[in-house]
């Protein structure tokens, strides 16, 4: 088992603690941040496996690719790509009502 924490400046004064664990292929990460905490989607997990760096503000960013290295081949990379997915679906679906709602307001004039 191995594991990597980083600190990760969020939204509240006291940085959040970003924990991943890596076991026997398989990928976990933790947040403290208040949607980490409840299991919810968080963005500061989601932006170290994305590879950026930015909200980090522990001396150890080197080790995103050590993290990102981890996700090949996890079942938590396929599941990224699904929501990859799905938001893209998502935002096309957006557009297409936007544009049906548009054909629709022109019909009544």
């Amino acid at each position: 088992m191995a594991i990597i924490e980083f600190q990760v400046q969020g939204s509240a004064a006291t940085p959040y603690t970003v924990t991943f664990v890596q076991d026997a292929g398989r990928l976990s990460a933790h947040c403290t941040c208040p949607a980490g905490t409840t299991g919810q989607y968080c963005k500061h997990r989601l932006s170290i496996l994305a590879g950026s760096g930015a909200a980090i503000v522990s001396p150890n960013s080197a080790d995103i690719s050590v993290v990102t290295g981890w996700l090949a081949g996890s079942p938590l990379e396929q599941a990224l790509k699904d929501l990859a997915t799905a938001e893209g679906d998502f935002e096309r679906a957006q557009k297409a009502l936007a544009a049906s709602k548009k054909k629709v307001a022109a019909a009544m004039r």
